[in-house]
């Protein structure tokens, strides 16, 4: 039982990072893109994990999560949910010009907010190539003993658990941003002062199962359509 839960941590965990560490740049270089080089100033431009990791969110829930759900006999324990340390931008500073028009402030924070899950999606996406790839040169899938394609899949089981928890509209999570600048101004404003008032609620719901009860049916439905693609195209 040891063993396992350590090899399910070194393996969750270890991937869980890398795909926080590229969802926070993706973050601060969509940032800098529109002008605002605050994340580049403190250091954030990297895909160094380090960069990005928090001692709580990025390593100590997530642990928590796999060693518990090894415990219970998950053969395939995923934690729900994973973060890193905000991205760093400053709003005013978004000011890149096209046709010599500066873009719209609540456009160029849809887009800094929106880049995190989209680089989810992404290495979500290569990575299914590369199992492709894998399983075709005779790599097992989902096995007992981890396999390098085994590996893969799990990494983007994790990615489409970033992309999908932190879309999910509640303070400080991606999806609040996205939404705020996606309605309109009236309707932005009583949403703000809503999850202002009720964010902590709402996070506590969330982290006492309510994100995965909403992610979990997803998950599942993504999960069963890499395996389809994949044997598709194997």
């Amino acid at each position: 039982m040891v063993q396992q839960i350590v090899l399910n941590v070194v393996t969750t965990v270890g991937m869980l990072i890398l795909a926080i560490a590229v969802h926070e740049w993706a973050h601060v270089a969509m940032a800098r893109f529109f002008g605002d080089d605050t994340g580049e100033r403190m250091g954030r431009y990297t895909l160094n994990p380090l960069a990005h990791a928090d001692p709580l969110w990025t390593v100590g829930l997530p642990t928590f999560f796999v060693v518990m759900q090894t415990i219970a006999g998950a053969a395939f324990p995923v934690p729900f949910f994973g973060a890193g340390k905000p991205a760093p931008y400053t709003p005013m500073r978004l000011d890149r010009k096209f046709n010599g028009k500066r873009v719209k402030l609540g456009t160029a924070e849809l887009f800094v907010a929106l880049a995190g899950p989209v680089s989810n999606l992404v290495l979500a996406m290569v990575t299914t190539v590369v199992v492709v790839a894998l399983v075709r040169a005779g790599q097992p899938l989902l096995t007992e003993t981890p396999s390098l394609a085994t590996l893969g899949f799990k990494f983007i089981v994790l990615n489409f658990g970033l992309l999908l928890f932190n879309l999910i509209p509640v303070p400080p999570l991606d999806g609040s941003k996205v939404l705020f600048n996606l309605l309109p101004r009236p309707m932005a404003l009583k949403y703000e002062a809503v999850c202002d008032q009720l964010s902590m609620v709402l996070l506590a719901v969330l982290f006492m199962g309510g994100a995965s009860g909403l992610i979990s049916p997803v998950m599942r439905a993504l999960a069963g359509g890499v395996l389809a693609v994949v044997a598709w195209a194997t």
